[in-house]
């Protein structure tokens, strides 16, 4: 057996004997550094104030070896066991108090560390206008090169990845069963489609059998591996508030879109701005502004400016470009940033917005274009 594979089943030992739900796992984390240390512990020390009497069994009645068939298991379905010592391993779960110490995935796992995440999360069963906000803000989010995480279940979920796909963006999965299912098996085929760029993520192995709980404790992912949610439609007791109470938990930022007062299906979402604890989401752009990551249109329009001929350009005006931003300037202040003179920075400017590179405003105010 390899030092790989050895290190690797210390780790799905101790995921097992934790149990869903991974709780507790900083806490001992931070007292034995890493799972071989604890079962190096075992007989040793006295641990009943760290673990409950199940998994005080799971401790004694397991071993690391009897996770070999699994660890095969998953290599011959492809799919990839990832442990919190693994570089692959989601930095914004790593060091969360309940954070699992494994996590089996499929697709493309370069989307667990993505720049920017946003949660999508809402109704199974949501009205017409709860799909259509979860779409254009979905395709907001995915133009601009967001990941956009969800459930991969009926309604919104499925949206949110949908809108990923259409933009050949990342998109997260995060399954309450095992990592070999897809509920509900109608989204194999978006499934298959989002691993091109995404992956699909599950901290149940292959076979294992799951029940209505686990959807709520993989509700934590979402969240966690999320630097802002947005709630598009929801119910008032429903699994995605407890999205949202994992995001409050997480110090993660809550967006939710405002919907019709009279929609049940809209009472939760309503709540959380009517009490302040969601921003308002109306489009893309709101929660882009908060990530401060721009949208598909200011990225094109940079883009547009960044790929203009410079070469015609005196070297005084190529000066005063690099000085300018999209604040407004006064003259003054532009000419002290470029060592030159007024009438040079004058004749600079003049240059620049003649050949649309400046904006100039009421009272001799520029701005680069």
């Amino acid at each position: 057996m390899n030092e790989e594979l050895q290190q690797l089943l210390y780790w799905i030992w101790f995921a097992k004997v934790l149990g869903p739900g991974a709780a507790h796992c900083g806490e001992i984390l931070a007292l034995y550094r890493h799972p071989q240390e604890l079962f190096e512990a075992i007989g040793k020390e006295d641990m009943r104030g760290l673990f409950t009497s199940v998994q005080q069994r799971r401790l004694t009645q397991l071993q690391p070896v009897d996770f070999v068939p699994l660890a095969l298991r998953c290599n011959r379905m492809n799919v990839q066991i990832i442990s919190m010592e693994d570089t692959a391993y989601p930095q914004r779960l790593k060091y969360l108090p309940d954070a699992p110490p494994v996590l089996f995935c499929t697709g493309n796992l370069d989307a667990l560390n993505h720049s920017t995440s946003v949660g999508m999360i809402g109704s199974r069963r949501p009205s017409s206008y709860g799909i259509e906000a979860a779409r254009c803000i979905g395709d907001g989010l995915a133009q601009a090169g967001v990941c956009l995480v969800s459930g991969l279940a009926d309604g919104l979920d499925s949206e949110a990845h949908k809108a990923a796909v259409r933009a050949d963006c990342p998109t997260i999965g995060v399954l309450g069963t095992a990592i070999d299912k897809t509920y509900p098996a109608t989204n194999r085929r978006l499934r298959t489609q989002m691993e091109e760029y995404g992956a699909v993520i599950s901290e149940f192995a292959p076979g294992e059998t799951t029940n209505a709980g686990s959807f709520l404790l993989r509700n934590r992912f979402i969240a966690g591996l999320s630097d802002a949610i947005c709630v598009v439609e929801a119910r008032e007791q429903s699994g995605t508030m407890n999205t949202v109470g994992h995001a409050k938990r997480y110090d993660r930022m809550v967006y939710a879109v405002p919907g019709a007062i009279f929609s049940p299906l809209c009472e939760g979402t309503n709540r959380l701005l009517e009490q302040g604890e969601a921003h308002v989401a109306v489009n893309a752009d709101a929660i882009l502004k908060g990530l401060g990551v721009q949208s598909a249109a200011q990225n094109q329009k940079k883009a547009a400016i960044e790929q203009q001929d410079t070469s015609l350009l005196s070297p005084e005006a190529v000066c005063m470009l690099n000085a300018l931003t999209a604040k407004e300037q006064g003259l003054e202040p532009l000419a002290i940033a470029t060592g030159l003179n007024t009438g040079q920075a004058l004749a600079a400017l003049l240059e620049l917005e003649v050949n649309g590179f400046v904006v100039s405003g009421a009272g001799g105010q520029y701005r680069r274009r």
